[in-house]
């Protein structure tokens, strides 16, 4: 199971962190932030949260 989920974790939260982004920006429309950064940062949060997720579901040697 964890193999299967190892797999798709690394694309999808960072699509998922993109995502939230873009929905940031338009829905708090006081918040001045550059688009492109607001989606780059949930990019990087989903790629970094992606990474921790799947150090913990490998096996430990």
């Amino acid at each position: 199971m964890s193999v299967k989920i190892d797999g798709w974790l690394p694309y999808a939260l960072p699509v998922l962190g993109g995502l939230l982004g873009v929905s940031y920006v338009n829905m708090v429309l006081q918040a001045f932030v550059n688009p492109v950064l607001a989606i780059v940062i949930g990019v990087v949060a989903g790629r970094i949260l992606a990474f921790g997720i799947g150090k913990l579901l490998r096996p430990k040697r």
